[in-house]
């Protein structure tokens, strides 16, 4: 199939409708009154916040049909079904058939609408930028809009570094930050070698900048030695022997 060809969600289930509506038993030529779309609509929301998993339970249910001009003899027995994949957090398609006394089906597309509290830039900022708590804020949003790595808390991010700019209201993803740099080169700084419960500290200085779980090159002061080693939450850097 063609990108011409494709065709998104709402127009395929209406165009199922119509179809249904076309072809389905003395649905074109009814004598009785008309199923009332509101209650199909209705019946669609509840049927879907019934399914709902508990920590979605506050989501705001959006019936996306019926079509306009579709026209469903009344029903007496109804009922529901997922059709396709049914994603408990974003967008659904349910299948509403009537058994009695006309047949028909109609598929009806729901959508989600989660919020959720996000961490965003309060104003533009730059890259380099080591965030304080005055430039976030937090706002309520669709949670199926969200990166998975959407930070949904300010402490998170204060004290962090912007590894590129952003602008006022973005979303802070967690991997836009970096940690700050504890080691600067050209700082003196305690060098610890460990390992098969022995520990010995000196005194080296930084070659590079690190950061928390960076590793960079110090030389011994004592021996002169270059050595590599991992930098730590403190400012040390770690070496196995």
């Amino acid at each position: 199939m063609s990108s011409k060809d494709k065709t998104s969600p709402t127009a395929f289930a209406c165009m199922v409708a119509a179809l249904g509506a076309m072809t389905g038993p003395s649905l074109a030529h009814a004598d009785g009154p008309w199923e009332n779309p509101e209650q199909i609509r209705g019946a669609v929301a509840a049927f879907v916040k019934a399914h709902l998993p508990g920590n979605a339970a506050q989501a705001h249910i959006v019936v996306q049909g019926l079509a306009e001009g579709l026209h469903f003899p009344a029903c007496r027995q109804m009922r529901m079904g997922f059709f396709g994949y049914s994603n408990p957090y974003g967008s659904q398609t349910v299948a509403v058939t009537c058994t009695a006394p006309s047949v028909w089906t109609v598929y009806i597309p729901v959508q989600l609408v989660m919020n959720q509290a996000v961490v965003v830039a309060a104003r533009p900022l730059a890259a380099g930028t080591v965030l304080a708590a005055d430039d976030l804020s937090i706002i309520q949003r669709n949670a199926s809009n969200l990166a998975s790595s959407a930070v949904v808390n300010p402490q998170i991010a204060v004290g962090q570094v912007l590894r590129f700019g952003v602008a006022a209201g973005q979303p802070i993803l967690a991997s836009m930050l970096d940690a700050p740099e504890v080691v600067h080169a050209g700082q003196e700084i305690t060098l610890i070698a460990e390992g098969d419960g022995v520990r010995i500290s000196t005194i080296a200085k930084a070659m590079e900048n690190g950061r928390p779980g960076q590793t960079i090159l110090v030389r011994n002061n004592s021996s002169g030695k270059v050595i590599r080693g991992t930098v730590d939450q403190a400012g040390a850097v770690l070496v196995p022997f």
